[in-house]
């Protein structure tokens, strides 16, 4: 199960108190008192104090549906689902609309992971009670997980409006907004939250994860610097930590707050994989590469079809070596610097690349077999006939070959243009008369990859563009003719 998953089992419990009034009594004892105890107990993390209090009110009410729901909630809790489902059907069976056991036996059918069961326990808790916020929750959790991110959303804010310190609730809706692009709505929530409590750590964590969503390393370091003064310890912190600090160029200090990270939870990938970049950034090349690996692990990167051996760095003598693309084509185009080398050292090299550079590498890797690759990541049957001893991304061929500074070849362009259509581009801008002929474009990428850092308004190239003697050419490949209409 996900840590999205992780379930709030008793988080309104004490709502059974407020609204059944008190129990009668069984034999002299007062079995509300011991109901509440038994809660109390569960509260201060005496697990085997509180199940004792409840067993005691089973032991006189057998058919109490409270205290078998009490009962059940803290079995979850601990683990044991098996016991905990036949307590929470017996609070069902006795109270069947009591919405707090539905949605505890939510939360077991999700460490069950029988994830439509869980959904159909919360559905029926609201069904009782409109405002139970850890069904809400839970529901969004499954929804988010699933894709419904729209419906997440829903069910995270009438969890928030309800009990808005749910462990990782405010996490969560920042995280839909961040997805959905409402930046704003995101920091004017948090805004809120801190205007009333300046020291809430989620909120501090949260707002520093938006500026640095939004670019804005140095705001959002201040806030992960004022939420690390209450929690140095909590290793995303720290990663979102060394990341920004990455951005600002602090390099050393990034690299020391990722291995804080790391040090709190050995297992932390993403920690791992940005530490990576800054290696990379601090040209030690052969401690960056072998954890740019862990990229291929993301969830963006689904598994091929149809799997080669993979690629160890071994001798490519009497092989056929598969590259393919994996990433955006900026990044393919700058690691395409490695293929003379894998061609040359190979039998044969097949490379896989984007649509859009299909004709430049086969004019620019002629020794090579170069095909277009498509959404499903099929090999062609071609391809496939001729026989593939191995398979590498191309994002690791410099695990193999670029170890080192000096492993980097001083060359002339291994790119080779068209020669027809070099030649009417010389006559075209010879065409514009004298002087620099000089090719802008002012956006690039999504917010995703950084738009924000890489582009800028074409009003501030309008000093740069009336320099005399100079030709400027417009090479922006998004449709920009609105925004230059605008300038005329």
């Amino acid at each position: 199960m996900s840590a999205d998953d992780a379930v709030i089992l008793t988080n309104l419990i004490s709502r059974i108190f407020s609204r059944t009034g008190r129990i009668p009594a069984a034999r002299g004892r007062d079995i509300d008192g011991d109901l509440r105890r038994g809660y109390c107990l569960q509260r201060a993390g005496d697990h085997a104090g509180a199940a004792h209090c409840y067993r005691e009110v089973l032991a006189l009410d057998a058919r109490n549906a409270n205290a078998h729901y009490l009962l059940g909630a803290l079995l979850g809790e601990t683990g044991n689902v098996a016991e905990a489902s036949v307590h929470l059907d017996h609070a069902l069976a006795a109270k069947p609309d009591l919405a707090a056991a539905h949605a505890a036996r939510g939360n077991v059918f999700l460490l069950l992971d029988e994830r439509e069961a869980a959904v159909a326990s919360y559905r029926r808790a609201l069904s009782y009670e409109p405002d139970n916020a850890t069904a809400h929750f839970n529901l969004g959790l499954i929804l988010r997980n699933s894709g419904a991110r729209e419906q997440a959303f829903e069910h995270f804010e009438r969890a928030y409006a309800a009990a808005p310190d749910i462990p990782d609730l405010l996490k969560n809706l920042t995280l839909l907004h961040l997805e959905f692009a409402r930046y704003d709505a995101a920091k004017s929530l948090l805004a809120r939250v801190l205007a009333r409590m300046p020291q809430h750590y989620d909120a501090l964590k949260c707002m520093g994860l938006v500026l640095q969503k939004t670019h804005c390393p140095e705001l959002a370091l201040q806030y992960y610097m004022s939420a690390r003064t209450i929690d140095g310890a909590d290793a995303e912190l720290l990663n979102n930590l060394g990341i920004v600090l990455q951005d600002l160029g602090r390099l050393d200090d990034a690299i020391a707050t990722y291995d804080a990270a790391i040090a709190r939870q050995p297992d932390f990938s993403l920690a791992i994989w940005h530490r990576s970049l800054a290696y990379l950034l601090r040209h030690e090349f052969a401690r960056g590469w072998p954890d740019y690996e862990l990229r291929l692990i993301s969830e963006d990167q689904p598994r091929r079809p149809l799997e080669f051996t993979r690629w160890n760095g071994g001798a490519l003598a009497g092989k056929r070596l598969l590259v393919y693309a994996e990433q955006g084509l900026g990044d393919e185009i700058m690691f395409a610097s490695c293929l003379p080398e894998v061609i040359a050292a190979s039998e044969h090299c097949v490379i896989e690349c984007s649509p859009k550079l299909e004709t430049l590498f086969r004019r620019s890797f002629a020794a090579a077999t170069v095909y277009a690759g498509t959404p499903d990541k099929l090999v062609p049957p071609r391809v496939i006939e001729r026989g593939i001893d191995l398979q590498s991304p191309i994002g690791s061929l410099p695990l193999h070959i670029r170890r080192q500074r000096a492993d980097f070849p001083r060359h002339q362009g291994y790119l080779r243009a068209d020669p027809q259509r070099v030649a009417d581009w010389r006559t075209r801008l010879a065409a514009l008369g004298p002087g620099l002929k000089v090719g802008i474009s002012w956006q690039g990428g999504t917010h995703k990859s950084r738009r924000p850092v890489r582009s800028m308004p074409v009003t501030q190239w309008l000093p740069i563009l009336q320099a005399e003697d100079i030709h400027f050419v417009e090479l922006q490949y998004t449709d920009s003719s609105a925004e230059l209409a605008a300038q005329v």
